[in-house]
């Protein structure tokens, strides 16, 4: 668990989503839906549109489905053709199209198209599924050393979620440091240009007073003269 002090409502919704993951995980509501698409949803493994919804969009989903597997609702052994043929499924299931009276419905299958871009590239595929081993191997452990009171794949699946959520954290507050410093470098050029422009008009101001001082200079020089030859 991060101690670091809050200092955005960013912090606090990654602190609820901790919380959230320390508790079971509360079943979604169930919506009557038309009795062909339950069955066809069925068929396919995936629920009703209404369930996968609820499940895409509970509560701190945006940590929560930092995992696309999480989001595509399969394993992470899964292979490329698995993964294509869930997102198809997936995608008929919850587009808008289809969902027009379902509210949230294009929110949810944005999530579904935010995890098949993950999965995508084979080497970020490969980098998702070590991070799931990873901590699923950080949960087993946990396990052996608790009092075993719950599952190992619940002990497995918190660990999961708190890999991918730590690393998005941290890639926030990278992100808020290097924004800073372009700003700070930002700041000191537009300071450098100021302070250039300044010395531009008193160079400037500086040359334009000379000359005025050199021609009174003439005019009391030729003055004299006049005054002289009278």
């Amino acid at each position: 668990r991060r101690k670091k002090k809050k200092e955005s409502p960013e912090d606090d919704l990654l602190d609820d989503f901790f919380a959230d993951v320390d508790t079971a995980a509360v079943k979604p509501k169930r919506v009557e839906e038309p009795r062909k698409e339950v069955i066809k949803a069925q068929k396919a493994n995936l629920g009703t549109a209404s369930l996968q919804i609820e499940r895409l969009l509970a509560p701190n989903y945006k940590w929560r489905n930092l995992n696309p597997f999480y989001v595509l609702d399969i394993p992470h052994t899964s292979t490329e053709e698995e993964i294509s043929r869930r997102y198809k499924a997936l995608s008929l299931l919850l587009h808008p199209d289809k969902c027009r009276d379902l509210e949230k419905a294009k929110e949810a299958y944005d999530e579904v198209q935010k995890a098949k871009t993950a999965l995508n590239d084979e080497s970020k595929r490969t980098h998702v599924q070590q991070l799931v081993e990873q901590g699923r191997k950080m949960g087993k452990q946990k396990w052996y050393s608790s009092n075993k009171e719950s599952p190992l794949h619940e002990m497995q699946s918190k660990e999961v979620q708190r890999i991918f959520a730590e690393i998005e954290y941290k890639r926030k507050e990278v992100a808020k440091r290097e924004q800073k410093q372009e700003q700070r470098e930002r700041d000191q050029e537009e300071e450098e240009l100021q302070k250039e422009r300044k010395e531009r008009e008193f160079d400037n101001n500086w040359r334009e007073e000379g000359r005025v001082e050199k021609r009174i200079g003439s005019w009391r020089q030729f003055q004299k003269k006049k005054k002289t030859k009278i």
